[in-house]
């Protein structure tokens, strides 16, 4: 159905007439240009934040393996803490998201977590190090999620899925930014001696802090941004909503506040209710009454089906990346070109048995050259996957292209364990990794999908699910590479598949149809 917009007021010609319009209709008429470019490059460098904080251990417990005296069983738990601490805290920071408002509550997050950050990079020995790495984690969880729910709220529904999609690339960006800031500082052969921690500061260090860049950057941003025009509606603060969108209409046309057409908001009945409760309970009441609908109908079908999708692409996507580099460090270390990854990780594993009955043991951290150089190809090839999605899903829609996507990237995951040839393996498996830009699209559908109220909730759980996802992936994937490294791939592939298939339930979005206005009413500026 069409949206109707009323127009009130006695001037014959149209020029004084007031329009009152739902929130929808009011976004739709601000148009799409530069404020929302500007959003969107915001939102993306806190996605971008959040994945370099969350896989920087990849690369620099290898290299702080010396420095903190790590074994083989510690570098793996070492591993998951962040998304130990996303996982603890996703929960948290959706009922602050939906309670508190999107914006502050991920800007006091990401300034934590740059704090945080910064402490982690002087931890002088393993226990401090594990301490500090989850509270930041706990920190960087903040915009994780809600940046989504965010970046949807503030797009009018014609553009969402695109911007979306596009902010989520920054997620590819951020894969491909590790590597780069890795291979830039970890071979750097530097020691500044800190005798009151007792600590070398090198370079694996000073790459922890450099990865938080994008933190600050989005920090600055936030702080001259705008709540969510739908939190604020929601929430009844209707005159402070439509004047977010005014200005997001000034920036985007390039033209005054007050020439935008539409002067009120039409009010709709409000579900949120002040808590009569105080305290403790008051909390313990308001996170009730933000969770329980979500896993009642009609809504629970939809946060079952965004858990197990997002469990499955981040088990697959993340669980892998921690143990790539490992993985590209056995076939730099390989002698043939010609064998399987599986058969020359299970020599490596063989070699090491081998090295544990010797007396003297030589700590080595350095990282081969060539693990960069294929991190990088493989997150390149992850992150066009983000423009493919995003010059797609208008043609496609996200429920064909999840399918899709989803169901070619598993096979391509069973695919590089079979293939012969190490490059074949290396570029199916920078395929495979491809399905991680499915997360943004399962979160623009997840915005849909769920209400204003619910929205934040239901997106950090599903994310919190996949997070565990990602946990679960890394030290199952660990094992198998120890024990039976085929089994890994195929389970992965598969799972991914069936994440694809399990999408076909999702409903079908038809695109908005344009507003018809009157005559005297300005035209919504066309798209930039």
């Amino acid at each position: 159905m069409e949206p109707t917009l009323t127009c009130a007021g006695d001037n014959s010609d149209g020029k004084n007439a007031k329009i009152t319009a739902t929130l929808d209709e009011a976004m739709l008429l601000s148009g799409f240009g530069i404020f929302n470019i500007v959003h969107m490059i915001m939102s993306g460098l806190m996605l971008m934040g959040m994945i370099t904080l969350s896989l920087v251990l990849g690369f620099v417990i290898p290299a702080a393996q010396c420095d903190l005296e790590l074994t083989m069983f510690q570098k793996s738990w070492l591993s998951a803490i962040p998304f130990a601490a996303i996982i603890v805290s996703s929960y948290f920071w959706g009922w602050i998201a939906d309670t508190k408002g999107r914006r502050p509550s991920m800007l006091v997050s990401m300034v934590l977590s740059i704090i945080g950050t910064l402490l982690t990079s002087f931890a002088p020995n393993l226990i401090s190090f594990a301490i500090l790495q989850f509270i930041t984690g706990i920190f960087t969880t903040g915009p994780s999620a809600i940046v989504y729910t965010y970046l949807g709220e503030c797009n009018n529904i014609r553009h969402r899925d695109k911007m979306v999609t596009f902010g989520s690339s920054f997620i590819g960006l951020g894969n491909v930014f590790l590597p780069c800031v890795a291979w830039i500082i970890l071979p750097l052969d530097f020691s500044y001696p800190l005798d009151f921690l007792d600590i070398s500061y090198r370079s694996w260090r000073l790459c922890l802090v450099v990865c938080s860049l994008p933190y600050v950057l989005a920090s600055i941003f936030l702080a001259f941004a705008l709540e969510s025009p739908k939190f604020l509606y929601a929430n009844g603060k209707h005159d402070e909503a439509l004047e977010v969108v005014k200005t997001m209409y000034a920036v985007n046309s390039r033209k005054s506040r007050d020439s935008f057409p539409v002067k009120s908001l039409i009010v709709e009945n409000q579900v949120t209710k002040l808590n009569e409760h105080k305290g403790v309970r008051a909390v313990f009441a308001s996170m009730k009454e933000q969770t329980f609908p979500i896993f009642t109908p009609p809504l629970l079908q939809w946060i079952c089906l965004t858990c197990f999708v997002h469990f499955g692409i981040f088990a697959a996507t993340n669980g892998f990346y921690i143990w790539f580099p490992t993985i590209l460090n056995s076939l730099a270390l390989s002698d043939s070109t010609n064998m399987k990854i599986c058969d020359v990780i299970e020599s490596q594993v063989e070699v090491a048995a081998e090295a544990i009955t010797n007396t003297t043991v030589i700590c080595d951290d350095t990282i081969h050259t060539s693990t960069f150089e294929q991190s990088i190809y493989v997150s390149l090839a992850f992150y066009s996957m983000y423009f493919i999605a995003g010059a797609l899903v208008d043609f496609l829609g996200k429920k064909l292209l999840l399918v899709a996507t989803l169901v070619v990237t598993g096979m391509c995951g069973v695919g590089a364990h079979l293939a012969a040839d190490q490059t074949a393996a290396v570029i199916l498996f920078g395929i495979f990794q491809m399905s991680g830009a499915c997360i943004g699209l399962v979160n623009a559908a997840g915005v849909e999908l769920f209400p204003t109220k619910y929205r934040a909730m239901a997106i950090c759980l599903s994310m919190m699910v996949g997070r565990t996802g990602a946990v679960v992936g890394s030290n199952l994937i660990g094992w198998f590479l120890q024990v039976n490294c085929g089994a890994g791939f195929y389970l992965f592939g598969f799972l991914l598949v069936v994440d694809g298939l399990v999408c076909l339930a999702l409903p079908n979005k038809k695109k908005e149809k344009s507003t018809p206005l009157p005559e005297s009413v300005p035209r919504p500026v066309q798209e930039a």
